[in-house]
Formats: C-alpha cells, sequence, structure tokens
C-alpha cells in the first residue's frame, strides 16, 4: 500500500478498475506471501549453526527486553505467522529480531568472535543484508520493522551514524506507506484488520518515541515531528487474558501512551532550545522553562498505577521511562544553566544572578539525584542494567555529568562518591548489551579523576554488589587504560568538567570528529543565549 496526497496530482487517476486492481494484486502478494513463510524457516538459519531452541530463547529475549521499549513488532502476530504462516513473518525481520536478542544473551554461539561480547548477532545480521536489498524494493511493514531493528543493532556496537541511517529508511517508509495517517478508515473496508491498524498506530509512535530519544542521545535534529502526522495513540488491549503475559500486554498500551507524552513534550523543548535555530525569543525562555516543568510534574502525576515505581515493578521498562522523565528535566534546564555560565564563570554569582538560573539548576541537581534513586531501585529488583535498553546509558551519563559539576558539595563527600559510583556500575552493567556505555563509562572516569576520587575510582576492595551503590569494581579489561592515567601530567588530567579536551577516548567507529563538531555547538549555543 502506497500513499499520495493531494498535492501530488495522482488522485484525479483514481478509478474503480485501479482500486480493484490493487486489492487483487494485494491479495495475490498476501497468499504467495502466506504460503512461502513456513518452509523457508529452517533454510534461512541453516548454515549458521543455530538450533530452534536458542532461536526460540533469543525472540523471547528479544520480546522480553527490547520490545517493550521499541515495540515496533506485534509479538502475538509474528509468531501466530511465524508458526501458522502469515505476513507478519519475513525472513529478514526474523533474522533481525535473532541479531538484537543475542545482544541479551550470554551463548557463545551467536557471535562471530567468541572472545569479543560485541560480536553477539553479527552472524544474523550479515544473513539479514542478504534479504533487505530485494526487500527494500518490495517494502511491506516487516521492512519497516526490520530497518528499525537493523538501526538498533548498529546503536548497539557503536555505529551511531549506520545506525541513524537505517533508522531514516524505516522512518521515509512510514511516509512512503503512510503510517502517518491514522487508518480507521479503512476498517470499515476490511481492507485492513483491526489489529493491523492498531500494528500501523503502534509502529508510528515507535519510532517518532526513538526519534526523542535518540535526537537527545546524538544532540542531533528531530526528524519526526508532531505536526507532521494524524495518528491516534494506541489503545488497550481488550481482548488480552488475565494472565501474566496478559497483563503485560495491557499494560504496554500505557507504557507507550506515556512515552508519546511525554517525547511530545520533550519536541516542544528540543525545538525551543537546542535547535540550530531555537523558536524561542529570549524573553520567552524564562515563562518556557517554568510551564514546561508545569507540564512534565504533570505527565509525572499522571501516569497510572502500573508505571509507578513506589512499589517494586515487575515491568523494568517503567523505570527506565522513569529515568527518561527525568533526563528531560536536565536537558530543559541545562540552556539556563549554560548561559548563565557563560556569563559569569564565577559559582556564586552565577547561581544568584538570577531566580531563572537558580531554579534551572535546582531542576538540575535534583533530577541527577533522582535518576540515581530510580538506578538503584532497578538493581535491587533486577540484578543489574545488563538488560536493559540503550535509553538508560544517557540518562545515567546525564546525572553523572551533573553531579560532577554541582559546586554545592565537596566531591569527596560519601553521598557524592556513592552516586557516581552507581553511575559508573551501571554503565559496566549496560556495557555488555550496549557498547557505547562501555566507552562512556570509560571516559567518565577520567573526567572524574582528582585527588578525592582516587579511593573511590580505584580502591581494589571496591565491588558492584553493594547494595547502596557504595562499591565499585573495575574491569580488568580497563585497568591498563587507567593506570595510564593515573600517571598523566596533572593539569591535563583535572580539566574542567565541561571541556572538551579533557583526555577522552574517541567513541567507536563513528565519533572521529565529535569532540571538534561538539564544542563548536555548544560555543554557537552559548553565543546565541548571551
Amino acid at each position: 500500500m502506497r500513499y499520495f496526497g493531494p498535492t501530488s496530482g495522482r488522485l484525479q487517476f483514481q478509478s474503480s478498475a485501479t482500486a480493484d486492481t490493487a486489492i487483487h494484486l494485494s491479495g495475490q502478494a498476501r497468499s504467495e506471501y502466506d504460503s512461502g513463510g513456513l518452509h523457508s524457516f529452517d533454510g534461512i538459519t541453516a548454515g549458521l549453526g543455530i538450533s530452534k531452541t536458542l532461536q526460540e530463547l533469543l525472540i523471547s529475549l528479544y520480546f522480553r527486553w527490547e520490545q517493550p521499549w521499541f515495540a515496533v513488532v506485534d509479538e502475538e502476530l509474528f509468531r501466530q505467522s511465524l508458526h501458522h504462516g502469515g505476513r507478519y513473518w519475513s525472513p529478514l525481520l526474523h533474522l533481525c529480531i535473532l541479531a538484537v536478542g543475542s545482544r541479551y544473551s550470554e551463548s557463545t554461539q551467536v557471535r562471530s568472535k567468541l572472545d569479543d561480547s560485541n560480536t553477539a548477532g553479527m552472524i544474523f545480521l550479515e544473513q539479514a543484508k542478504y534479504y533487505l536489498q530485494a526487500e527494500v524494493e518490495k517494502p511491506s511493514l516487516t521492512t519497516i520493522q526490520a530497518l528499525a531493528i537493523i538501526g538498533m543493532f548498529y546503536i548497539a556496537i557503536g555505529a551511531d551514524a549506520t545506525g541513524w541511517l537505517y533508522h531514516g529508511m524505516a522512518n521515509r517508509l512510514v511516509l512512503d506507506m503512510g503510517l502517518n495517517l491514522d487508518p480507521a478508515g479503512f476498517e470499515e473496508t476490511r481492507l485492513l484488520s483491526h489489529r493491523e491498524i492498531q500494528l500501523r498506530r503502534q509502529i508510528y509512535w515507535t519510532l517518532y518515541c526513538h526519534d526523542k530519544w535518540s535526537s537527545s542521545y546524538t544532540g542531533r535534529i528531530c526528524s519526526m515531528l508532531d505536526s507532521q502526522g494524524a495518528v491516534k495513540v494506541p489503545e488497550d488491549d481488550v481482548d488480552a487474558a488475565f494472565d501474566v503475559e496478559g497483563t503485560l500486554r495491557k499494560t504496554l498500551p500505557k507504557l507507550q501512551r506515556a512515552m508519546i507524552s511525554l517525547c511530545r513534550i520533550q519536541e516542544r523543548m528540543i525545538l525551543s532550545l537546542w535547535a540550530p535555530k531555537p523558536l524561542l525569543k529570549d524573553s520567552q525562555r524564562s515563562p518556557f522553562l517554568k510551564s514546561t516543568m508545569l507540564e512534565l510534574k504533570s505527565w509525572f502525576y499522571d501516569l497510572p498505577a502500573e508505571l509507578r515505581i513506589d512499589r517494586p515493578n515487575d515491568l523494568p521498562h517503567a523505570y527506565t521511562l522513569h529515568m527518561m522523565y527525568h533526563t528531560a528535566r536536565i536537558l530543559l534546564a541545562k540552556p539556563f544553566i549554560m548561559s548563565s555560565s557563560k556569563k559569569s564563570p564565577n559559582p556564586s554569582s552565577r547561581e544568584g544572578s538570577c531566580e531563572t538560573t537558580r531554579l534551572a539548576l535546582s531542576i538540575s541537581r535534583e533530577s541527577a539525584r533522582e535518576i540515581c534513586t530510580v538506578a538503584q531501585k532497578y538493581r535491587d529488583v533486577f540484578g543489574g542494567f545488563q538488560l536493559s535498553p540503550i535509553s538508560a546509558t544517557h540518562c545515567t551519563l546525564s546525572a553523572c555529568l551533573v553531579i560532577l559539576d554541582d559546586e554545592t558539595e565537596n566531591l569527596a563527600t560519601a553521598s557524592h562518591k556513592r552516586k557516581l559510583s552507581l553511575c559508573l556500575t551501571v554503565l559496566d552493567e549496560l556495557a555488555r548489551s550496549w557498547h557505547p556505555a562501555q566507552h562512556i563509562g570509560r571516559n567518565l572516569r577520567k573526567l572524574c579523576l582528582s585527588a578525592t576520587l582516587d579511593e573511590l575510582l580505584f580502591a581494589p576492595e571496591a565491588s558492584t554488589g553493594s547494595e547502596h551503590g557504595e562499591g565499585l569494581e573495575v574491569p580488568h579489561e580497563l585497568g591498563g587504560d587507567l593506570i595510564d592515567v593515573v600517571n598523566m601530567d596533572p593539569p591535563s588530567m583535572l580539566a574542567t568538567h565541561w571541556d572538551l579536551s579533557a583526555p577522552v577516548e574517541t567513541l567507536p567507529l563513528d565519533y572521529g570528529f565529535f569532540d571538534i563538531l561538539n564544542q563548536d555547538a555548544l560555543d554557537r549555543t552559548w553565543e546565541h543565549y548571551v
């Protein structure tokens, strides 16, 4: 199904004959796909030496840990099509799910190099590429889903630019197939089932939310704007059974609706404060801070009981959602702190310069503390962040940078040590599935280097198993690098917290000129606000 809008001039060519032909061809293609699904299941993985039992485990890992946060696939439709034949499964999508599911597995069978955990899933990705070229020429919903999942896999291995490219392809196909327009009208014509209508909405809003998360994570502009779509938010699954899985299915629409609401607020923040040409004038910025803070608080208080974490919650992604909320508050406050810092480098005069700056500092520091609190709750319930979505990486980084820049307390205090230790421990745990977390954690350790933090970072008795996050175990593979840093010249070690000339390690694959471009962007932002 393809979409052409009224400005295209093509609508005048429509007739009942062409419409009937389109319906006939769609039905024919669907029958061919239905008959070809089952017998090709064994063939696509036959040469990889991966048993069906392991494949089922990888698929289950994907739907348990990745799917609720990046919900581009309907699990029930996928499994029905997988086992009984159907159009919601394809060899390409199957391989992509196995690839990302491998990131959550400890099995060495899914690695292309047994001693390198970052190669987990590579064998499936390489196989998927053979199917991708043919499928993008005749795309379907499974093509969009596969492209989105491939993008997440590349982000997992540290290839953010490549991941951005694949997500851009998925976003283009969303427009090509009209997923940015609500398909409710098709339900009366019976061309689309109610379940597929829900799936189209689910895909659109998942990619919309991911666009906002990745925009914050990479510092790039949003490429899917709220004004470009007119799609209803996902509805509750009224058919879900009242069992454990049914309860989860009933919760997922609530999770996605909460994500959508938060991302809509975050989009306005990015366009108003962080865009290359911010939408707000200087006189509008302070009222925007207060009104958006009120909107964020209202969002938080309106969360349904299933997404609250006052008590232990069995849905791990509810904790990630809270971390994203507090990260949004930090991103809202940061421009006001940056502009104040540029005007007056003196900390005391910076904090006392105006009410807006004090409010921004208070918001930022409170949110950093809350991210640490939520992270510890997550670790208490689930044992660690090894199976967390990658979004927790940016949340943890944001909190750690605020803590490092908090000049109201001495960094040597036990409170600061616990917070920094917890942040670095979380990044170590995330690094098992998400390679960038390892490099971010390593660079944060270098930013933390000071006489007051030596005990925190290098004490041999430190351990990640502390109930309150007080300990920290330095991974063996990082030891040599950290010893080299200790022997560095002190002035170069103790660079200003926000100074990008600090001796940080270049991130993998896509980050060659990251520091230069990012420093230029910060300079431009400060010039705009000053």
